[in-house]
């Protein structure tokens, strides 16, 4: 009934948890922050591109170099020309104009002569207005093929530019730098040189220099070189940029889709076949192996089959023992009841007496049964609340021979120190749960040695099977009867119990042997049994043999300290007359 009213619960519980809900690899958010990602990259590129700032400013500044240097050319050979010296010097207007006339001028550039009084001269803009006849093109024309992509970065182009060119600060930036000739031809007549980048009223990108022209000292009148082909060059140039900036952006895309396709969805698979896992034992397979990716998502992979594994065997396990605990408790509750009720119809003292002493040893064997089986359950907790520690295993031996000694009493197999390494062996251990190893072996190996036998506890170091590292070996061996050899590995099952003869019932739950294989495979050690021989291959005894891997370095001499301080607590109390979790 109980079980029933658990069982439902839990499938309430089941009910009511909240889901993974199930959505769109488009709309994921891994997904989204893989776009995000490249497209930030992607427009801090575009916007460069598109800017070009470094670019503009050292064409900029190049420029303002070239038309200074011809500047200074024009106005040294016009001040050279001029006639008179002093304030008696006058400028040769005509030879003037034929000078710049003469000057081979760049596309765009415009060359300016004013005289004292501001008044134009000569402009170079005003020569070589010849008309050009030519063919007109005819009215309709094929498009080829690249014409769709000029047309289509053309457009794109102006209108970023004109996005740009709409931003406040760009905006702020042309009015304070505004073009006034005025100005500069006014600054220059008082000797001064005007070189800097202006903006004109359609806010087209003007170089300009103003330069006085002087004969020796006296100023004579003002050049002004202008170029207006930086847009044309930075447009040029953000054009050329216009397939590269095209490239990058299929790029980004195919890569956000190839890191789509092999993060975002292997990880979709395994959450959502880890989810299929967690709702049915029957697909515990379900989790797909991604091991030859040889990632981390493979290695995900892999820790994820490896996890649903060991949690299902841990559901079976504590089924299975949950199962053998029923079947257990069972058998002394049925002698209880049967000796209960027979304990009514008892007509003597004797049978009474009889009755009474079954019911006494099957309370006993109870309270040793639930006494071991909390022991059991609590192993895998103690052990992770337990630090782990390296420690010297001859150590750990001396002081459990020198405990067990200390309360041996007489009648009683002794125990003795066998052969054992002169140097420490030093082993990575839990210790209370491995003293609780060694402990259960010995009480073991006491309970079915003879009175005048003993028991050896012995150690040695080995080499591995592929020589790469070095292996502790403990044995406990007995002068008792042996171990069936169809019992070698049957021992260490739960609820195995083979008593000896005269042992006190109730004293053996058969849980002892198999808490020691748990506590080893935490310790991924290994803990097995074997028959002693003599020399006629009789049986002359038991033998168990822990194996542990060893550890290359001691521990520091703080731990040491305090593992030597820690031992009597954690390995005294031995029960070697009255053993607690003998398994046979």
């Amino acid at each position: 009934m109980a079980s029933d009213i658990n069982t439902k619960k839990a499938r309430g519980l089941w009910r009511n948890r909240p889901r993974r809900r199930r959505r769109s690899v488009l709309v994921s958010r891994l997904t989204r922050v893989i776009l995000m990602s490249h497209a930030i990259g992607l427009i801090v590129l575009i916007i460069g591109s598109l800017t070009m700032t470094r670019f503009t400013e050292s064409l900029v500044d190049a420029k303002l170099n070239n038309l200074q240097s011809q500047a200074e050319l024009i106005t040294s050979i016009i001040g050279d020309s001029a006639t008179g010296l002093g304030s008696a010097a006058i400028l040769d207007e005509r030879n003037a104009i034929d000078i710049i006339r003469r000057v081979k001028l760049p596309p765009q550039w415009r060359v300016r002569l004013f005289d004292k009084s501001s008044r134009l001269i000569a402009d170079s803009a005003g020569f070589n207005k010849d008309i050009n006849v030519s063919e007109l093109p005819p009215l309709t024309q094929e498009t080829s093929d690249s014409d769709w992509w000029d047309d289509l970065t053309r457009d794109l182009q102006q209108k970023s530019q004109a996005f740009l060119l709409s931003l406040p600060w760009r905006v702020h930036y042309r009015e304070q730098n505004r073009y006034n000739i005025t100005s500069d031809i006014r600054r220059a007549l008082n000797d001064a040189i005007i070189a800097a980048p202006k903006y004109n009223d359609d806010d087209a990108l003007i170089v300009s220099v103003s330069m006085p022209v002087k004969r020796v000292q006296a100023i004579l009148g003002v050049i002004t070189i202008e170029s207006t082909d930086v847009d044309n060059i930075v447009n040029a140039e953000r054009q050329a940029l216009a397939p590269i900036i095209g490239f990058a952006v299929l790029a980004a895309l195919f890569s956000s889709l190839a890191l789509t396709l092999s993060i975002v969805l292997p990880i979709r698979e395994l959450a959502h076949s880890a989810e299929v896992v967690s709702r049915s034992s029957e697909k515990r397979n379900a989790i797909p192996d991604l091991s030859n990716r040889d990632d981390e998502i493979g290695d995900l992979s892999i820790a994820l089959k490896n996890m649903t594994h060991e949690l299902y065997a841990r559901v079976e396990d504590v089924a299975d023992f949950a199962a053998d605990v029923a079947h257990e408790i069972k058998n002394p509750l049925t002698s209880l009841r049967s000796a209960s009720d027979t304990l009514k119809l008892a007509k003597t003292k004797d049978q009474r007496d009889k009755l009474i002493d079954i019911i006494q040893n099957d309370v006993i064997r109870m309270n040793r049964l639930i006494t071991d089986i909390s022991k059991a359950s609590k192993v895998d907790a103690d052990i992770a609340r337990d630090q782990a520690q390296i420690m010297d295993m001859n150590d750990i031996a001396n002081h459990l021979v020198s405990l067990y000694q200390q309360i041996h009493t007489k009648g009683h197999a002794k125990i003795t120190l066998g052969r054992h390494p002169e140097d420490p062996v030093y082993i990575r251990i839990f210790e209370s749960a491995f003293a609780q190893v060694l402990r259960n072996l010995i009480d073991n190996a006491l309970t079915f040695s003879p009175k005048d036998g003993s028991v050896r506890l012995s150690i040695e170091v080995t080499a591995d099977p592929k020589g790469t590292a070095k292996i502790a070996r403990i044995f406990v061996d007995d002068n008792g009867p042996g171990i069936p050899p169809e019992n070698l590995e049957t021992i260490f099952e739960r609820f195995y119990t083979e008593r000896p003869s005269g042992a006190e019932f109730g004293t053996h739950s058969g849980l002892g042997l198999a808490i020691c294989r748990q506590i080893m495979q935490a310790h991924h050690g290994r803990i097995y049994a074997q028959n002693r021989h003599g020399k006629d291959a009789q049986v002359i005894g038991a033998r168990f043999i822990i194996e542990m891997p060893c550890h290359a370095a001691a521990p520091h001499s703080e731990t040491g300290r305090k593992n030597k301080k820690s031992e009597p607590n954690r390995l005294s109390s031995p029960q070697s007359q009255t053993p607690t979790s003998s398994a046979a």
